[in-house]
């Protein structure tokens, strides 16, 4: 009953609730993406900021960091849960964020996945950059302890923010630049 009330936070026309299952629905059906993405990631004790491109899809993706300058060019893919770096002599630190093993590394495919399928913990209207934006809290139901928080354009659907928790601290924030996706029912690009 909780969860129904999360839900419908929205006032007139379609709720949240509605609108995120069209969210979830249109990344269920997600063929292809590209984003361009300022990365933070908070270790605690000292905080990395990356600039990248991604481009994939549900199963596998590329993540191609291009500033700062001294380790641009480093890219990381990921397929089926596997992750490799490549980059020439310099290396990227890509270690856990968590005592669960989450890293910077996981960032994108987690997202994508929390898009297509998390379980709703809250959604609403939102404000981002003074745009109206679709907020959600999304649980990836597979790591205890930790939350993926969203920003989606209400029209495109296209993702503006996502920032991932671990135990109520932000680890990963990806502030998209530019983010675009194909589903596979259509042939134009969001």
């Amino acid at each position: 009953m909780a969860g129904a009330l999360l839900l419908t936070g929205c006032s007139g026309g379609e709720s949240a609730g509605d609108r995120l299952q069209a969210v979830q629905a249109a990344y269920g059906r997600l063929k292809q993406f590209s984003a361009q993405a300022e990365v933070t990631a908070d270790y605690g004790e000292r905080v990395y900021g990356y600039n990248v491109a991604i481009e994939g899809n549900l199963d596998a993706g590329a993540m191609t960091v291009t500033e700062p300058e001294n380790i641009a060019g480093t890219v990381l893919t990921w397929t089926d849960g596997e992750t490799e770096l490549e980059y020439d002599g310099a290396e990227l630190d890509t270690g856990a964020l968590s005592g669960s093993g989450l890293s910077p590394a996981d960032a994108m495919p987690a997202v994508l996945k929390a898009c297509k399928s998390g379980a709703a913990v809250d959604c609403c209207s939102d404000t981002l950059d003074e745009q109206e934006v679709l907020y959600a809290t999304l649980d990836p139901g597979n790591q205890d302890g930790c939350q993926i928080f969203c920003w989606f354009q209400p029209e495109s659907y296209a993702l503006s923010r996502a920032e991932i928790a671990q135990d109520g601290q932000v680890v990963i924030t990806l502030s998209f630049t530019e983010f675009s996706f194909q589903t596979t029912e259509e042939t134009e690009t969001k």
